[in-house]
């Protein structure tokens, strides 16, 4: 398998079963990006990709001779870059909330990234607070779900992208919302699974997440 980036097409690096790598895809399968993708272990990152990033971490992006290693920074940039269809609005006050939403889920402290790992990586304590935080922060915004096919939107953006590979990892996580109360989520979930752009970005080991 090779690993140095195409230069005369968009590359990934991307973990196979990693949370950041996942939504990043799901963005390029729904964009419909002519991509490389190139499925990478942490722990097995060539010296190819360490040049490129020297942060080594994943999902990493080259693309016109750039390399992007942030994920706010990637996920703007391919909306940008391949603006059809767009997941940001334009209004800066309605941009400026989805991302603040985005730093809430994904980079703020104990946010649902970071409870995710904690429960698959953690050990058992931190891994069982883990999980009751986040099926409480989940059941908690189960009300926001039932007004709007999207998350405080009309319209997928960024932060559904970005919520998304959390929701298809619940069985995993050993979280259940049940039925009746949950309904708006597990909808919205269901939603979001059945765009062809999600399920197209999935890794071989991620369809498994959700049988």
């Amino acid at each position: 398998m090779h690993t140095k980036p195409n230069p005369s097409s968009t590359t990934l690096y991307s973990a196979t079963q990693e949370l950041e790598s996942h939504a990043v895809r799901f963005i390029m399968a729904h964009k419909t990006i002519e991509r490389d993708v190139i499925e990478l272990e942490f722990d097995d990152m060539p010296e190819e990709v360490l040049e490129l990033n020297p942060c080594q971490t994943m999902p990493t992006l080259f693309d016109r001779g750039m390399v992007l290693y942030d994920l706010s920074v990637i996920m703007e940039y391919l909306d940008e870059r391949f603006p059809f269809p767009p997941l940001l609005p334009v209004d800066p006050i309605e941009k400026a909330e989805k991302r603040l939403l985005i730093y809430r889920f994904t980079r703020a402290e104990g946010c649902w990234y970071e409870l995710v790992d904690t429960i698959l990586n953690g050990g058992k304590k931190s891994a069982d607070a883990a999980r009751k935080t986040l099926r409480g922060n989940l059941i908690e915004l189960i009300p926001l779900f039932a007004h709007q096919p999207y998350f405080k939107s009309d319209t997928m953006t960024l932060v559904d992208v970005c919520l998304a590979p959390v929701l298809w990892r619940l069985g995993i996580l050993g979280i259940e919302l049940g039925d009746n109360k949950a309904k708006p989520i597990l909808s919205y979930a269901a939603r979001l699974f059945e765009k062809e752009g999600f399920q197209e970005g999935l890794t071989f080991c991620e369809k498994d997440f959700n049988q």
